[in-house]
C-alpha cells in the first residue's frame, strides 16, 4: 500500500499557476482591452496636432490674452 500512497500524493500536487480555466477568457479579453486602449491613446497623442502635449508657441494664446488685459 505504500507505493499507492506516494502516487496519490504526487497526483494531488497541482502543477501550473493555479489559475482556474474559467478565468482564461476574462484574462484574454482584459489583455486585449488594455493593449487596444494603450495603442489608441498613444496614436492620439502622437498624431493630434491640436493637442498640447509639448510647448508649442504657435498654438498658445497667452500673449494675446496678456496683451488684451494690459490694454484694459
Amino acid at each position: 500500500m505504500r507505493p499507492a500512497q506516494l502516487l496519490l500524493n504526487q497526483a494531488k500536487k497541482g502543477s501550473g499557476l493555479g489559475i482556474p480555466v474559467e478565468l482564461t477568457p476574462l484574462f484574454i479579453a482584459m489583455g486585449l482591452a488594455l493593449a487596444s486602449g494603450t495603442y489608441f491613446t498613444f496614436k492620439k497623442f502622437s498624431s493630434d496636432e491640436t493637442l498640447r502635449v509639448t510647448k508649442n508657441p504657435e498654438l498658445s494664446n497667452l500673449k494675446k490674452v496678456l496683451a488684451e488685459s494690459d490694454k484694459e
